[in-house]
């Protein structure tokens, strides 16, 4: 008896399980949030040139008209242009020590706020002063380059001329 009292107990302990008494009640399923509004960023306008960095245009272009200079990359820095000059293959040194002394004139003739004018054709420091003059051209000031101009200068040597 008391097996068959067991038995009906599990039975029914069962069928009750089966039937639902433990089972998960179903909720609604929440409602899915609104889609995230997606706004297109901007591309980044370009940044006005600043006045430093279409002076040092200028400066270039004017050095470029002279006879030799295949081109030119100035950075200029309160009355100091600095100008990495590459010139036209096969020029010999005493013709490049010419092309700088006639470059270091344009320069000034072309801005006479111009009082020191370095020129260097070392492909090294050309690369040196090509990141400088890119960067101005980003919209980096000037000042965050003060290491790298202060080691530039250290290694050209003026070409200047006083009038």
């Amino acid at each position: 008896m008391k097996k068959i009292l067991v038995l009906s107990l599990i039975l029914s302990l069962s069928l009750s399980l089966a039937l639902g008494g433990c089972s998960t009640t179903k909720k609604p399923a929440p409602k899915p949030a609104p889609p995230a509004k997606i706004t297109p960023t901007p591309s980044p306008a370009k940044k006005p040139a600043t006045s430093a960095h279409t002076r040092a245009t200028k400066l270039a272009k004017a050095a470029e008209k002279v006879e030799g200079v295949k081109s030119a990359t100035v950075v200029i820095t309160d009355s100091t242009a600095m100008v990495g000059l590459e010139t036209n293959p096969n020029i010999e040194a005493k013709k490049t020590e010419e092309i700088k002394t006639k470059v270091a004139d344009e320069i000034k003739r072309a801005d006479t706020s111009i009082k020191t004018v370095s020129i260097t054709t070392d492909p090294n420091l050309i690369t040196r002063l090509k990141k400088v003059a890119q960067g101005i051209k980003e919209g980096k000031p000037i000042s965050s380059f003060a290491d790298e101009i202060a080691e530039i200068t250290r290694r050209i040597t003026p070409k200047t001329k006083t009038k």
